[in-house]
Formats: structure tokens, C-alpha cells, sequence
């Protein structure tokens, strides 16, 4: 199983003024069934969600004009928007909104609307928008032809340039910007059996429909069509651009049969190596991740399981009661940690899932893939609910994604910094464990402070050593635990760890890993 990567976009700097208005080359699009419904709010698209739901599932037409079929990866980047034709260029609104072409694997065509005052605009494709560089231009256009996404700009960085913002594009994705920030894990609409032997179903986002900002707009906000052959669903993204950029999704499902595995708000990210796998031989930087960690935040506890990069798949499930959040983080934002002065991956945002309401009882699931390169995402995360939604009912959330540098934990918790992973040389079936907590907490402990390892593990796990010490080079704590899989052990084995104080006091997060047999 792999999870597609999306390419990296082009950067279009073009400063050159046009806009894309009513009037201009913003053309009524072929009607379709979306196109033909006047949605302006949720609770419109949602009443379209729910009828198309009791029909027959119809996927989306695919057919490709010849100059675009079979497009490598090189020759689909060499498709550019020209900025010119952006829409809401040169005009007084803090943002704009530049159409990505269909083609490589990009081959479901969406539908593009416009929300205004006076109605609601279909966005119809033309080749005019586009520079193909050196493919051919198309010329047998299909009908209903569409784009396969769209990215909003918005002046992040600087007053006077508009940065990338969020984009849309491919099946349910999405991802997102804070200021400073490179682009790199993805959130996505919904996931529908991920890992599970019969396969994967992959929603897709099959209509937009952006509604038209006010000039002072500080948020901006989308609705989405998700479709697919289990499931229907409207959504709204409401788009706040900062230091830390929020996405709040609200969504409502509407089941066409029943569901085996549904995970809600997914995220997806990639790990090739770190400190908890070497690096290979043929690579001089020393780690190459979008993230490094899952954070769980659940009732009072806080979790944090460091990525790794399995030698088989693997699937982790961390039941919750209390959801509050969770997220594929990158904590580790040292230039040194990776020497990559073209992916800069200490810029990547960390995805924080804020949730909203009452989530009731379920599991955050994480799925870790094989790779071997850093071009697939190989990281899933997401909750899976305990109760099944059958179809002719209704599924309601509503959550905000955090696109964020913040290095977030517990109120008062030391947070893990590292995790090192090695063989002792007097037994190759053991395992050390080298875990360094940092936060205020820790480094305001006196000199005299006891502090101890409080170590729980799921059976079978023979601990032989466990350590704590203060790092003064950081100001943190060290916990060293060495151990091995007692024989006829069940595997794999789940271990806890996390430093406690005077009258067992929690001081730190809780660090979860999990040990195969060797």
C-alpha cells in the first residue's frame, strides 16, 4: 500500500495584472448536477449531499484529451497557471485564486463555483489560463472537463505578495500554510478503509464553490461536494490565515452503505529516516521527515509516539474516551537536523486537530508504510469512531486543523525532544531506548530534585535498566530504558514511559513506542 505524494507546485511569481471577473474569461461552465443546484451555505449542499447519496454511486468521467494522457511528472509541473488570470487579481480583496490543470494522476475533474451577491458562478476550463510550456496545447476538450483543484494566495510573509495559502487538489486533500512555513503534510477530507486487506476507498472532493470575501476578510471560506462509492458528504473549510493558519472543517456524512472502517479528520505525512531509523549510505543529510511524532491529547493525558519507518506496515491504535486533539507534528526544527537547503523540512507546519464537541469513544489510528524514498507519504493518522453510521442516517463533526511551528503539549508537561534507539553490544536481542524531555517545568526542577521513569508496557517486556538524568546541555531531562521481549512473548509489545516528581507527580507527556520480537 502507498500513499501518493503530491507534487510539489509551481512557483508563479508573475506580477503581471488581469483579473479573472464575470465578463472576462470567467465562463458559465457545462450545467451538471452541482452546477445546476443553487448552493450558497452548508445547509444547502448538504441537502444536495444527502439526495445524491440515495442514488446509485456514477464515478466521475475521465477521459483525457491525447495531449494529456500519460503525462510524467516533469512534463505535468511544465503546466503553469498564468497569474494574470487569477482570480480577484488586481483588485482590492486580500486574495486570490489560481486553477490547477488535470493531468499525471490527477484525472477526476472538479468543478469550480463562485459565491456572490448576485448568485452563484460556475468557473468553466479554458486553455487560456493555462501555459503548457513544452506539451502541446489541448485542443479536444471533453465536456465538463473541469480542473483537478485550486490554491488560494494570500500575503503571508510580506504585504505586498500573495504566498500560497492552502491548495486543494487530488481525491479529498488539502493542505496549508502558516507564515514562514514550506509545504508539507496533508490533511484530506475523509478516509474509508485505510490498511485493511480488501483496500483503500479514496472520497474525492468532486465540487468547490468559494464564496466571494469581503475587502477587510480575514477568513475565507469553501464548500466541498465529497463523494464516493460508500459515502457522500458537505463540507465547509473555513480558511484563517496567520502565524498559524486554521482550517475548521464542519462536515456531515450521509452513508450509501455500510462503512467498515471510517476515519475522520485524516492527515497524512512522510518519514523516510531520523533518529529512530539510521540513515542509508547513499543519503549525506542526516534525517528526512515531514513530521516526527504523533500527539495525543485525550482526557488528562497527553501521548507522544515518535515515526518510524517500518520494515512491514504497521497499525497502532490509541483508544480515547475524551478526545480533545491529536496531530502529526515536526518538533524537531533544527536546519542541522536535515542540511537540505532545498526541502528546508524544519520549515514544515505541524498538523494539530482541534476537535469540536463531543467526539464520543473511538481510537486515534496510526498507520506507518514501508518507503524507501521521499517522494510517497508514508504516515497516516486518524480517529476512527466506535459507532458505525449505517446508510439513511447522518454523520455531523466539526474540527479546526492547526497549521502551526508552536511546539505544543500539556500545560505544565515536558515534552519529548528525541528518541534514539540502539543495540547493546552484550545482547543483540535487547533494545536501549534514549528518550530527552525538555520544557520549563523540567529546567525550573532544583538541583535536589528526585525525578524517576515511570515505565508500563502491555506484557511480555523484561526491563533490565531504567535511568533518568539531567541533560545540562539542554536544560532537560534523560530517560534510558534498556530491555528485551521475554521469551514466548506476544508481539509486538506497547511501551509507556514518562518522569514523575515528588509524590508521583506527572512532569512530562507520555512516550509510546512499540517493540517486535526480534
Amino acid at each position: 500500500m502507498t500513499v501518493r505524494r503530491l507534487p510539489r507546485k509551481p512557483d508563479c511569481r508573475s506580477r503581471t495584472g488581469w483579473q479573472l471577473v464575470a465578463g472576462g474569461l470567467l465562463a458559465l461552465a457545462t450545467a451538471t448536477t452541482a452546477a445546476k443546484t443553487d448552493i450558497r451555505s452548508l445547509e444547502a449542499l448538504a441537502k444536495h449531499a444527502k439526495a445524491l447519496a440515495a442514488e446509485a454511486y456514477r464515478a466521475p468521467e475521465t477521459s483525457m484529451p491525447p495531449a494529456l494522457r500519460d503525462l510524467d511528472y516533469d512534463a505535468y509541473r511544465d503546466i503553469r497557471f498564468r497569474p494574470k488570470h487569477a482570480i480577484w487579481r488586481d483588485t482590492d480583496l486580500p486574495v486570490e485564486i489560481q486553477l490547477l490543470h488535470l493531468g499525471m494522476f490527477y484525472k477526476t475533474p472538479v468543478e469550480m463555483h463562485l459565491i456572490t451577491q448576485d448568485g452563484v458562478r460556475p468557473i468553466a476550463f479554458d486553455p487560456a489560463l493555462f501555459d503548457y510550456g513544452r506539451n502541446s496545447v489541448p485542443t479536444e476538450i471533453p465536456d465538463r472537463f473541469g480542473f483537478s483543484g485550486f490554491r488560494m494566495h494570500y500575503p503571508l510573509n510580506t504585504p505586498d505578495y500573495k504566498d500560497e495559502l492552502v491548495v486543494f487538489q487530488g481525491a479529498s486533500y488539502f493542505r496549508a500554510l502558516g507564515a514562514g512555513q514550506q509545504f508539507g503534510l496533508s490533511a484530506r477530507g475523509l478516509a474509508i478503509d485505510t490498511a485493511e486487506p480488501e483496500g483503500e476507498e479514496f472520497p474525492v472532493f468532486r465540487a468547490f464553490w468559494v464564496k466571494w470575501p469581503r475587502a477587510d476578510a480575514t477568513r475565507f471560506e469553501v464548500l466541498a461536494l465529497l463523494d464516493s462509492r460508500s459515502v457522500t458528504g458537505a463540507y465547509r473549510i473555513e480558511i484563517t490565515p496567520g502565524e498559524t493558519t486554521r482550517t475548521r472543517v464542519t462536515a456531515e456524512l450521509f452513508p450509501r452503505q455500510p462503512i467498515g472502517k471510517l476515519g475522520i479528520a485524516p492527515l497524512t505525512s512522510m518519514y523516510q529516516y531520523g533518529e529512530t531509523r539510521p540513515r542509508p549510505d547513499t543519503d549525506f543529510r542526516p534525517e528526512v521527515h515531514d513530521s516526527d511524532g504523533l500527539l495525543v491529547h485525550s482526557g488528562e493525558e497527553w501521548l507522544w509516539r515518535p515515526l518510524s519507518n517500518p520494515g512491514q506496515l504497521t497499525s497502532n491504535a490509541f483508544s480515547s474516551r475524551q478526545l480533545h486533539g491529536f496531530g502529526l507534528m515536526q518538533r524537531d526544527r533544527a536546519h542541522d537536523s536535515y542540511a537540505d537547503l532545498e526541502a528546508h523540512y524544519e520549515r514544515r507546519p505541524s498538523a494539530w486537530v482541534e476537535t469540536h464537541g463531543d467526539w464520543g469513544e473511538g481510537h486515534v489510528e496510526l498507520v506507518q508504510i514501508p518507503t524507501n524514498n521521499e517522494m510517497n507519504d508514508n504516515i497516516v493518522a486518524y480517529w476512527v469512531p466506535d459507532e458505525a453510521i449505517q446508510p439513511g442516517a447522518s454523520y455531523r463533526v466539526s474540527y479546526t486543523v492547526h497549521w502551526q511551528n508552536a511546539q505544543l503539549t500539556g500545560p505544565d508537561l515536558g515534552r519529548v525532544t528525541a528518541t534514539r534507539i540502539a543495540r547493546p553490544a552484550e545482547d543483540d536481542d535487547a533494545t536501549r531506548f534514549v528518550v530527552d524531555f525538555e520544557g520549563e517545568t523540567l529546567a525550573d526542577l532544583p538541583p535536589e530534585a528526585v525525578v524517576r521513569a515511570e515505565v508500563g508496557q502491555s506484557g511480555g517486556f523484561q526491563a533490565r535498566e531504567v535511568q533518568t538524568m539531567r541533560n545540562r546541555a539542554t536544560g532537560g531531562w534523560r530517560a534510558v530504558l534498556t530491555g528485551r521481549p521475554e521469551d514466548g512473548a506476544a508481539s509486538p509489545i506497547d511501551l509507556r514511559l514518562a518522569l514523575v516528581g515528588k509524590d508521583d507527580q506527572p512532569l512530562t507527556e507520555v512516550w509510546s513506542y512499540t517493540v517486535h520480537r526480534p
